[in-house]
């Protein structure tokens, strides 16, 4: 494991370059995992816009793990729309079936949903690997977990960066995501509480297991 503080865009986006070319893969795939509210998805999404900008192709793409959220309907199904966020209400194997199919350099467009914040559900077929895509940016919150079937991921993976952010920064994150979908700060701390810390004890636990763990030097802007 190795540590990188005080990291900026420019840095882990060279990064992320120099080891996709040491790597001599076909596909190199990255993994960005850390708590609720650490900036994952922002990050990915800026790493694959510096990325493309510097080797000046669309070489990079992000998948949100948060695509294979199960709908809402099946949720209520299961009796689990109240702790949406935990690893039950993901559809884990299919989950898992995408980064295999990914890993092994399929040459066929791959198709994959994201996630609809506006919705609140996921949005099939709306992200689409294609054979110019060779660095994979894979971010979520369960990436490294050790149970089945999230287990099968690790191997997977070229590299898996944690980044470590603050909790009292991801809280204020969480209020202000949850009161923007509508809850009340009562509701929204009440949502932190059942859901989002636990889930973040869980992913903290995973922490030993990343290639490097990576703090931001300006921790705002992701």
């Amino acid at each position: 494991m190795e540590f990188i503080n005080n990291a900026d865009l420019t840095m882990l986006t060279n990064l992320l370059i120099k080891t996709y070319a040491n790597s001599q893969n076909k596909r190199f795939l990255l993994a960005i995992t850390g708590v609720p509210g650490a900036g994952k998805s922002t990050l990915a999404n800026l790493l694959m816009k510096n990325t493309n900008e510097v080797l000046q192709e669309e070489i990079a793409i992000v998948i949100p793990m948060d695509g294979y959220h199960y709908h809402n309907d099946i949720l209520l199904e299961k009796d689990l729309l109240p702790l949406k966020g935990i690893p039950q209400t993901f559809d884990s194997q299919r989950f898992v079936m995408l980064i295999k199919e990914i890993a092994s350099e399929k040459q066929e467009k791959i198709y994959c949903p994201s996630y609809d914040r506006r919705l609140h559900n996921p949005v099939e077929r709306s992200i689409v690997i294609e054979n110019k895509h060779k660095i994979i940016i894979v971010e979520g919150n369960y990436l490294l977990l050790d149970t089945y079937p999230w287990s099968e991921l690790g191997d997977l993976f070229n590299e898996s960066w944690f980044i470590e952010t603050p909790l009292t920064t991801t809280k204020e994150r969480l209020i202000s995501r949850h009161v923007l979908t509508g809850r009340s700060v009562e509701e929204a701390l009440s949502k932190i509480n059942s859901t989002d810390a636990p889930n973040a004890e869980l992913i903290i636990q995973t922490r030993q297991k990343a290639t490097k763990v990576i703090t931001v030097a300006t921790i705002e802007e992701i």
